[in-house]
């Protein structure tokens, strides 16, 4: 009874949490611009209530009683995977514990007024419209360090939030590395010219991308394509899962690969809500980095793959009104598998993307060191482009302006992203293994259900029932290692 009873509270934690997404999801979707600052105190509130509850007095009795009941009854079913979850939920509490509800509140308050003050800033190009409150959200973070703790820096403890136990020395040196094979790539490869003659308007380009979720499996009874200044995907419950994207006119691959990316986030929250534990804390994303891998995985292993536009192209073409000849595939396969240096981190090809993440996560350690100043921020990105890309930006708004994550206060996340490409590259690699006829049957029916079923089976159904290296490990066999990326790079043109 003890253990049901903890369930029941964690269950109303979860509908909190569901709720407080989508709040957020509206405003970022749906909401008038005028609602902004409404918007931010009901956001307020609710991070304030389920952080109360969460850390409170009698969730904590609950825990305990349930502990205490598991380790005098070992004739109770499923007792280890029951032991699991307390201990998980246990450890995350004492993490949460550490900051005041007061700290809590004010983090979430500032954040959401934060996302409107960058986008503004975004859109005036202007970096000053937004320098004081990123000032402000960077303190915050560094206090939000301080009331962690950390044995070597602060940023540390601000990674672990995202990728439990990776620390800034490991992800340097892992970072080095794939700095260093990935230059001969970029120095050899060629970057081909938009084959898009003419612009795509955005009812046709949302006609096929409406499209690649159920095809992925992604059924719409599941979910609902929007469109945001920013492409992303949220879980609302276990059977409401939301992700958006943006359109391009002279370039419909963005919002496909877009779609593809938040399918891919998606399809992970699923297959998480499909656990038999779920809504518990076994149930829930192991980590940013394999959440990343699932989208990595669905954008790049698949989506860019030709196996998968010989089956798509002639569907593209025909909801595109283009002829072969207006878009010839060939054309349009070098295009989608070139390299090319770019400023814009989303719009940048699966090689140098990561040198885009190794970037920024330079400039956020140096931030939370307190070794530079927010001030300095567009000169030391512009000197960093300059050096890692060669490219000169022309303005804020494609520069240091041009992610949606600092107006989160989200520092230790990007790093998450270079890491979901290692892991997507290395579990894509394992499954062809297992399935070696899986590019024909893609290329000839535009099948995935095969990936879906192994990615379950060996991921999203594994929730956090083992740490990261355990899951590679148990799913490929090795370690997480960077060489099945680097060989799937080597690839482009």
């Amino acid at each position: 009874m003890s253990f049901a009873n903890f369930r029941s509270f964690y269950n109303r934690l979860q509908n909190f949490r569901d709720t407080h997404s989508l709040l957020q999801w509206d405003s970022e979707v749906m909401m008038p611009s005028s609602g902004r600052l409404a918007r931010s105190h009901q956001i307020a509130e609710m991070t304030k209530l389920i952080h109360e509850l969460s850390t409170g007095e009698e969730f904590k009795s609950i825990i305990n009683l349930a502990l205490n009941d598991l380790e005098t009854n070992s004739d109770i079913e499923n007792l280890a995977s029951k032991k699991k979850e307390l201990e998980i939920i246990q450890e995350t509490l004492v993490k949460q514990s550490k900051l005041p509800t007061e700290f809590v509140q004010e983090l979430s308050q500032k954040t959401n007024l934060a996302q409107s003050k960058w986008e503004e800033a975004k859109k005036q190009k202007d970096f000053s419209l937004f320098s004081s409150t990123l000032e402000e959200l960077v303190q915050l973070a560094i206090r939000q360090a301080e009331y962690y703790g950390y044995e070597k820096e602060r940023y540390d403890s601000l990674i672990d939030d995202y990728e439990k136990s990776a620390t800034a020395d490991f992800l340097s040196r892992l970072f080095d590395d794939l700095k260093k094979d990935l230059i001969p790539i970029v120095a050899n490869a060629k970057a081909y010219s938009n084959p898009f003659l003419k612009k795509i308007p955005i009812d046709l380009q949302k006609s096929f991308c409406e499209s690649i979720p159920s095809q992925l499996g992604l059924t719409e009874d599941l979910s609902r394509l929007d469109i945001s200044s920013h492409p992303f995907s949220t879980s609302l419950g276990p059977k409401d899962k939301r992700i958006t994207t943006r359109y391009d006119e002279s370039d419909p691959l963005s919002s496909i690969f877009g779609v593809m990316h938040e399918t891919g986030h998606s399809l992970y929250e699923v297959g998480l809500s499909e656990m038999e534990e779920a809504p518990s804390p076994i149930a829930e994303f192991l980590s940013l980095g394999i959440h990343e891998s699932q989208s990595r995985l669905w954008e790049n292993q698949v989506g860019r793959s030709s196996e998968f536009w010989m089956y798509h192209y002639p569907i593209a073409l025909h909801a595109w009104n283009l002829k072969e000849s207006e878009l010839p595939f060939d054309a349009f396969i070098n295009y989608i598998r070139s390299v090319e240096k770019t400023k814009i981190r989303v719009e940048a090809d699966p090689v140098t993307y990561n040198l885009h993440i190794i970037l920024r996560f330079e400039i956020e350690r140096d931030l939370i060191a307190q070794k530079i100043k927010v001030s300095e921020l567009p000169e030391i990105w512009n000197a960093k482009m300059k050096e890692s890309f060669g490219l000169t930006i022309d303005n804020p708004a494609e520069g240091v302006l041009q992610d949606v994550h600092w107006s989160m206060a989200a520092f230790g996340y990007f790093p998450t992203y270079a890491l979901g490409n290692i892991y997507s590259a290395q579990l894509y690699s394992a499954f062809l293994k297992e399935n070696p006829t899986f590019p024909k049957t893609l290329s000839t029916k535009g099948d995935t259900s095969s990936l879906l079923q192994w990615l379950k089976k060996n991921v999203h159904h594994i929730g956090k029932m083992y740490s990261v290296n355990e899951l590679m490990v148990k799913a490929t066999g090795e370690l997480p290692t960077s060489k099945y990326l680097v060989e799937s790079l080597t690839n482009f043109r």
